[in-house]
């Protein structure tokens, strides 16, 4: 039959007595299975029981016969017929006829036929809403009063595929609406970026969205974490006034907060929209004048080829910004100061440098230099912790006077910033004071807590309740008295440092079980944590013992391997290394 496999569909009203509202409900029939069988059709969980057919005429229901005839499950609540369908076409081929459309009117706007029917079939929320507003004018009749480019009489009798063109070509989104739904932008957030890109031709967005595609794709990206990155920006950073700075911050936040996290920058899953979203303006910008610009200039400055997308992906504003007026002027400063390769690596590794000022540069450069640091550390610090750079004026202040307030000059806060410029990038409050009333607890001030900072100024930047509480607990468990630990960091301030099953317990119990020595002389010697138990303790204590001979730790442990031979094995020299087979 000519007609298989097309649907009859009506809609009906019913009254929702709790609510005070009309429900509408869409009946759907096979036309030719109602017609051949006469007989009720069910269609579907609790709406109604249909068919006893009315009069059927002009591909038409006779609503009045499908009023009397029907059945509701619904316990005395009335159904109210709207009025007749025209015959439908199934849903999914509504779908289809409306993508046709969609693509038809994009072909209109300048896209390719490819490009046009790649956006429509990755657009199923907007070309729902066109089928759902051209089944309302259906339902309700209300073609006349609608005003198209065609009039609402003229398309009332038209066909469902120009209908949908009709429709899509009074929103006047100029097809932006679909465009940023098929490259995975939320739809609810289409309006919303839709006013900056309102005057941007749809053939140039799809050019830029190609764009940043390859300069996005994590094949570029030569196997770098981006999420790690980014992730260590978030943490190092203090969050200034700089509301690109701030914005960068947000941006991550957010996407962390979502499924996927920020993986997602190394997966390249859906980044670009969450991107346009958070940075709509990135689309404003000329590909001739300002995108191409930008990635030729990084890359002439010395930014790898692959690191270009990576660098503007972790601070998105730099897309934003001119190259002469912003970008350059940064790259001068620095360059005046560090070695070329050394800026390069500080981009790449904390990106956010493009964003900071001149003058705010400087000011830290300045800052940094006065505590008399060599120009090789200053190199230094810029490729391997440059985030220090973006530290605001007075934040650097209070680190140097908190410093000071501990008794140390301005030499020794210079090779502790030489040392580890983690430090001075470090909240004082949250982070430097605690550890440091850490170690008061435990006993260690005035000259010993100086000389811990002077040998071993990494503690600092430890975890107090994960790292430092651990593994005093440990050395107290196993014997030591917390006078002991106090007097062994003091002593030997990298013990801090240690791991317990790394270093503590394996040494220990070699100490005790195997050397049968007390714990004690290891408070005498701390440093015999620093020697490695299978190349050093083990041979030496074996060669000792094999002779018969008892010296204490750092008798067996301080000496060199030659001194070592001379003194206990009777030789000017150790022609070999001492081995656990010695």
């Amino acid at each position: 039959m000519a007609t298989s496999g097309r649907m009859l569909t009506c809609s009906l009203l019913r009254f929702h007595e709790r609510d005070g509202q009309f429900i509408r409900y869409t009946v759907a029939t096979d036309w030719c299975t109602a017609k051949a069988e006469q007989k009720p059709q069910q269609t579907g969980a609790k709406i109604c029981r249909f068919f006893s057919f009315g009069h059927v005429a002009n591909w038409s229901l006779n609503f009045n016969a499908l009023k009397s005839s029907v059945k509701p499950y619904s316990h005395g609540r009335k159904w109210h017929c709207l009025g007749e369908h025209a015959m439908h076409d199934s849903p999914a081929d509504d779908m289809q006829d409306a993508q046709g459309a969609v693509a038809q009117l994009l072909q209109e706007l300048g896209v390719s036929k490819e490009d046009a029917v790649g956006i429509s079939s990755k657009a199923p929320v907007y070309i729902r809403e066109l089928v759902d507003a051209v089944h309302e004018l259906d339902d309700a009749h209300l073609w006349s009063s609608w005003q198209g480019e065609s009039g609402g009489s003229a398309i009332e009798h038209d066909t469902f595929r120009n209908k949908i063109l009709q429709i899509a070509r009074t929103k006047r989104d100029m097809g932006i609406f679909p465009f940023l739904e098929s490259i995975g932008v939320n739809p609810l957030s289409t309006r919303h970026i839709s006013r900056y890109l309102s005057a941007e031709p749809l053939t140039c967005l799809i050019q830029k969205i190609d764009f940043f595609k390859e300069l996005f794709s994590p094949a570029n990206f030569e196997g770098r974490n981006i999420s790690y990155m980014v992730r260590r920006m978030m943490m190092q950073l203090s969050v200034s006034a700089d509301d690109n700075l701030q914005q960068s911050l947000s941006f991550f936040e957010k996407m962390e907060a979502k499924r996927g996290g920020l993986t997602v920058l190394d997966s390249g899953d859906g980044i670009l929209a969450r991107l346009i979203e958070s940075f709509p303006k990135i689309l404003l910008q000329s590909m001739d004048k300002n995108l191409k610009p930008a990635v030729d200039f990084l890359e002439s400055t010395g930014v790898p080829k692959g690191c270009v997308g990576m660098v503007l992906l972790c601070f998105p504003p730099a897309i934003l910004y001119d190259i002469g007026a912003d970008i350059q002027p940064r790259i001068r400063t620095l360059k005046k100061q560090v070695p070329k390769k050394n800026v390069v690596r500080g981009i790449t590794r904390c990106p956010q440098l493009l964003g900071y000022s001149p003058d705010k540069l400087k000011l830290v450069l300045n800052q940094i230099n006065s505590l008399g640091i060599e120009s090789k550390t200053l190199a230094r610090i810029t490729a391997f912790s440059p985030q220090l750079l973006l530290r605001r004026s007075q934040d650097f202040i209070k680190v140097v006077s908190f410093m000071e307030d501990l008794g140390l000059n301005t030499k020794t806060m210079g090779k502790i910033l030489d040392r580890c410029p983690e430090i001075y990038a470090s909240n004082v409050e949250f982070t430097l004071r605690r550890k440091v009333e850490f170690l008061v607890e435990l006993g260690i001030h005035d000259l010993r807590l100086q000389r811990v900072l002077q040998k071993y100024p990494e503690f600092l930047v430890m975890d107090v309740d994960r790292t430092l509480k651990p593994r005093i607990e440990y050395l107290e468990h196993a014997g030591f008295s917390k006078e002991n630990v106090a007097f062994m960091i003091s002593g030997f301030p990298p013990l801090l440092g240690y791991s317990v099953e790394e270093v503590f317990r394996p040494k220990i119990e070699y100490l005790v079980n195997d050397m049968g020595k007390s714990i004690k002389e290891a408070v005498t010697y701390p440093r015999y944590f620093s020697y490695s138990l299978e190349k050093k303790i083990k041979p030496r204590f074996r060669i000792l013992q094999n002779r018969k001979i008892q010296v204490d730790l750092k008798t067996m442990l301080s000496k060199g391997d030659d001194e070592f031979a001379e003194d206990f094995l009777g030789v000017s020299r150790m022609l070999v290394p001492l081995t656990n087979d010695f």
